[in-house]
């Protein structure tokens, strides 16, 4: 493999990323380019480290990692499985000015944060025919009790270079049943315009997810687990696969409560509100550790 190597599918953005996390990789990190590692993987010795993780907060995301079994979260610096852990798990030291952030994101109705978690696929022990009967799993769940005294929680999908996903064999199969989760959450939602026949998403690859993960907050409405409901999906504006394409196109698939319940938000903004509410000399160099390991070029 050779350094600042140009792939051929990588759009504008993941060859920024691309090189970005490289040079980050070396500069910051230390950890230096060789012909077997290639730019974006992590040596041995820095995953066993941790360093793909925020070192303000290492210690506290490795206690939270230790039976995760995906190696990519330790060593691949260019995929998103490590990033809700670097932006949300800090918040557990800080819960008071969590649900100020997110009452600021969701329009208020926070009275406290219960609880936040990281890959979240409804409540545990449940089997998932209770939700869509599938892997869908939100990055981070943010649970919360609300002004009414009711339950809320927050569902995040984090994305870093990801665009669209092929779909499999079960998940069309599971799309194409009128009767099956899918066609049943979607309807009992009313996230969506009546016109919608939800087998478009077999061929839309870079909505399916989207539509996915929303459901899937409904499906927990639905269940009773919350009595309130948010989705996010989080992204870095540069990546104008969602900033340009999917994201604008889902909204027009929404009704007003789809899109109330729906928020489309981006580092460059979330990042800008963290800085107003986490304030501490730890909280800052967190924040910056965040913008310059996702957005800015390393100097």
């Amino acid at each position: 493999m050779i350094k600042d190597k140009t792939y051929r599918y990588d759009d504008a953005f993941k060859a920024w990323a691309r090189k970005h996390q490289f040079n980050f990789k070396e500069f910051v990190l230390n950890d230096f380019y060789n012909d077997k590692n290639p730019q974006v993987i992590l040596s041995p010795t820095a995953a066993q480290r941790g360093l793909i993780f925020c070192d303000q907060y290492r210690y506290l995301i490795q206690t939270k990692v230790q039976s995760f079994g995906t190696s990519a979260l330790f060593l691949n610096m260019l995929r998103s499985e490590h990033i809700p852990y670097n932006i949300f798990t800090p918040m557990e030291e800080d819960l008071e000015n969590t649900a100020s952030l997110f009452n600021e994101i969701i329009g208020g109705g926070i009275s406290y944060i219960k609880q936040i978690h990281i890959e979240y696929a409804g409540r545990p022990g449940t089997d998932k025919s209770e939700y869509l009967n599938d892997g869908t799993s939100f990055d981070t769940f943010i649970e919360y009790e609300a002004t009414d005294g009711k339950i809320g929680g927050i569902g995040i999908e984090v994305k870093y270079t990801e665009n669209g996903y092929r779909i499999g064999k079960k998940e069309k199969n599971d799309i194409e049943n009128p009767y099956g989760k899918y066609s049943l959450i979607t309807m009992l939602s009313g996230y969506y315009i009546p016109t919608l026949n939800i087998t478009a998403f077999i061929k839309a690859n870079h909505l399916r997810q989207i539509w996915r993960n929303h459901i899937l907050g409904y499906s927990m409405l639905n269940r009773g687990d919350i009595q309130h409901f948010h989705h996010i999906h989080l992204y870095p504006q540069g990546n104008t696969h969602f900033h340009e394409l999917a994201l604008p196109e889902y909204k027009n698939l929404l009704t007003e409560k789809g899109k109330q319940s729906f928020i489309d938000l981006t580092y460059e903004s979330l990042f800008n509100k963290m800085n107003r509410h986490f304030i501490t000399d730890k909280q800052q160099e967190w924040i910056k550790y965040l913008i310059n390991r996702y957005l800015s070029d390393v100097k």
